[in-house]
């Protein structure tokens, strides 16, 4: 896979996919890079720390913490595994932000992504489904559930449909708006097919918009924008080229034939070479899986920034 990510210039989006890669076969820990696994009844949770600026040269990642949960009944709208996962998501929401958030601070929310592409929708249902309670504070405080922060949210839309860079966009935003906390929802993309649904990713580190399909844009960090930025995504696409070069393999460990890796490079390549070089594979049921997903990571969200507030209650203040 090492090989494939490195020909097709593919990025890799997940730190437990980037960290494996760095592990190598021989599977021995990276240096500067600490990890913590906790597995509960039907999920997984891999919180990595990267340390320093060795750990992050050799994952490839910037230095933070980044958090795996994983759950593959999470794709098929199991409401117990639901519930669980949502759990998950608030717990590594309040250990992301702690320190960085006081009660009352406005956090603004940004769904990054094309609305018009099921796959690339994430972030835009995932604003959908949050409760929004800014214009409340201003307008309406009588309407609010005692407790409440004020919360605003916004999906720029991609360069394609606005013509607007997504950084222009949210730079304007918190010079104007500014909040005390940026929390930014990305599709992204896997190495491993089985990851489509299952995995949601949380860190502290920011995010690069279109950097899983090869076609980042301006980074959303602490450094550009000036206050702390929570980026989480789920994975909705995988390339191509990682899911030919896997059935290869396997055929050849199958059948007893012999893997030539440069041959079947060269071949997967001159196929996909009308694609502009990689074509992105997403699963047919990828509508039921960003509808349940956005769902689940925004009452996650939610319950870890208005805490001891119902669910019922937050579902009122969604838009």
């Amino acid at each position: 896979m090492e090989t494939s990510i490195k020909e097709f210039k593919l990025h890799v989006d997940l730190a437990v996919e980037a960290r494996d890669l760095a592990r190598g076969a021989a599977d021995v820990e990276v240096e500067g890079v600490e990890e913590k696994v906790e597995n509960l009844e039907h999920i997984k949770i891999t919180t990595i720390n990267i340390l320093n600026n060795i750990g992050a040269g050799k994952v490839g990642k910037p230095v933070g913490t980044y958090i795996t949960i994983e759950s593959p009944p999470l794709k098929i709208n199991d409401p117990y595994v639901n519930d669980e996962v949502i759990q998950a998501v608030e717990k590594s929401m309040t250990t992301l932000t702690t320190g960085k958030l006081n009660p009352g601070d406005l956090v603004l929310m940004v769904g990054l992504g094309n609305w018009r592409a099921t796959p690339d929708a994430l972030g835009p249902k995932f604003i959908e489904y949050s409760p929004i309670t800014r214009q409340y504070h201003q307008f309406a405080p009588d309407a609010l559930v005692e407790g409440m922060r004020p919360v605003c949210g916004i999906a720029p839309g991609v360069l394609g449909i606005t013509g607007l860079e997504t950084f222009e966009v949210i730079k304007g935003t918190v010079d104007n708006v500014k909040p005390a906390l940026l929390v930014v929802v990305d599709a992204l993309a896997a190495q491993n097919v089985d990851r489509i649904g299952t995995t949601i990713q949380m860190s502290d580190t920011g995010i690069q918009p279109g950097g899983g399909v090869g076609n980042a844009r301006h980074a959303l960090t602490e450094e550009e924008l000036g206050l702390p930025v929570i980026a989480i995504g789920c994975p909705t696409i995988v390339s191509a080229s990682i899911i030919a070069t896997q059935a290869v393999k396997q055929f050849c460990v199958n059948s007893g034939a012999m893997y030539n890796e440069s041959v079947s490079s060269d071949t997967i390549k001159s196929i996909l070479s009308r694609f502009g070089g990689s074509l992105a594979v997403t699963p047919k049921e990828i509508d039921d899986i960003i509808e349940n997903t956005s769902k689940t990571i925004s009452m996650g969200v939610a319950q870890s920034l208005f805490p001891g507030i119902s669910r019922e209650q937050l579902e009122l203040y969604t838009t």
